[in-house]
């Protein structure tokens, strides 16, 4: 990821950040224990969720009528991943506590992964095998300030731990962003040399956050490096997608949300394309395709430019499936390929048809969305400090 207005991450921006220094990951999608803070007041001053364009809360023309959801735990410590695991359970990567926690269908929590200082991401289950990261959390004042380890775990129905792959050594190999150019790239010199910290490229930091079980291996999206990885049962690493930059005009709404930030965007780069980092926070597995979701930095976070895609996993075409999204961190396809999405700064879980979004389960600060059979499975609340998340489920045709 590159060092200028980078990738999403919910956390206290630093001294360092407001002086918009060019040194340093800006706004990375790395947890930390300090990060709720930032996000909760932000949501909480947006007030209730609003629909975006796109988004209609009740369906089309107020004729859906929502399935009964159903609280099934509470008081989690920011769950920001949530996947289905065996015998009926639910597994949730409880990040800020360095947790992986099991959840029965009745609400009652088993501890399986305790990592305190450590961030555990990427929870997913399949055939009797949990994966997970367990990713180191640095010292530094903002992350991506060094390369560390990411660990990509496995544990398996005997209860046996191991590393599958340390993310981290592909990155250092091979930072598939590191040529991309990030920031204002057709600024006249003058102009840049305004606000050089309007540009840059990527840098390494490998930070793995969501994961998807395949036949032999599994599939990875790294919110560091801006890439989709597969990563082979015995650690072998290869790259499937280096997830392409996102270009926002830079208009008076992203001039406000720089400013918002501590940053000043010269008058020379109005009408100018930004290209924020593509950061990748989801992926699910569908057939031969592979749906993710992107969450452009910023100031894209601010402004609910993010979109979800799907790339064929044999030609490598990759098709727009929604765009205009507030923050998607999550999503699902279930057994009619429908498509669920996760806005975390949005309206909650949304079902997309036709390239829009409808709010199927309205909720605030909805982290991740999963889907089994008849059922959806989602975090909520998740950077309540207060409160703590939720894991709540509803019923699907």
């Amino acid at each position: 990821m590159a060092t200028t207005w980078g990738g999403w991450i919910p956390q206290r921006r630093s001294a360092r950040h407001h002086r918009a220094l060019p040194q340093g990951n800006i706004m990375r999608l790395r947890i930390a224990a300090t990060a709720a803070a930032c996000v909760f007041a932000m949501a909480m001053a947006a007030g209730p969720a609003v629909a975006h364009p796109g988004s209609h809360p009740g369906g089309q023309n107020g004729h859906h009528h929502p399935s009964p959801v159903t609280q099934v735990a509470s008081q989690l410590i920011s769950p920001l991943k949530v996947a289905f695991g065996p015998r009926g359970s639910y597994l949730v990567a409880e990040a800020f506590a360095g947790q992986l926690t099991s959840i029965s269908a009745k609400g009652v929590k088993t501890t399986v992964v305790s990592a305190p200082g450590q961030e555990i991401a990427g929870v997913s289950y399949s055939n009797g095998t949990t994966y997970y990261f367990n990713n180191d959390q640095g010292a530094g004042p903002e992350p991506g300030a060094e390369l560390l380890p990411a660990r990509l775990m496995s544990i398996d129905h005997r209860g046996h731990t191991r590393q599958i792959a340390d993310l981290s050594v592909f990155e250092a190999a091979h930072n598939p962003d590191g040529k991309t150019v990030y920031g204002v790239r057709n600024a006249a010199p003058a102009c840049l040399a305004q606000a050089p910290y309007l540009q840059s490229t990527g840098e390494l930091f490998s930070h793995p956050y969501s994961s998807a079980p395949a036949n032999g291996g599994v599939y990875v999206g790294d919110a560091g490096s801006n890439s989709i990885l597969f990563v082979s049962a015995r650690g072998k690493v290869k790259l499937v997608k280096a997830v392409p930059a996102e270009p926002i005009t830079i208009d008076a709404s992203v001039v406000a949300a720089a400013a918002a930030m501590g940053m000043m965007v010269p008058d020379c780069m109005l009408g100018l394309k930004y290209y924020a980092q593509a950061v990748p926070t989801d992926i699910t597995l569908n057939g031969q395709w592979l749906y993710y979701t992107v969450l452009p930095g910023a100031p894209g976070e601010d402004l609910g430019v993010g979109k979800a895609y799907r790339v064929n996993l044999h030609s490598g075409r990759t098709q727009l499936v929604a765009q205009g999204l507030a923050a998607p961190t999550g999503i699902a396809v279930d057994r009619n390929n429908h498509v669920y999405v996760a806005q975390l700064m949005g309206a909650g879980v949304s079902i997309i048809k036709n390239g829009r979004a409808t709010t199927v389960l309205p909720a605030m600060m909805a982290a991740d969305v999963a889907v089994s059979g008849h059922t959806l499975a989602a975090v909520t609340n998740a950077l309540d400090e207060v409160n703590g998340g939720k894991l709540v489920t509803m019923g699907i045709r």
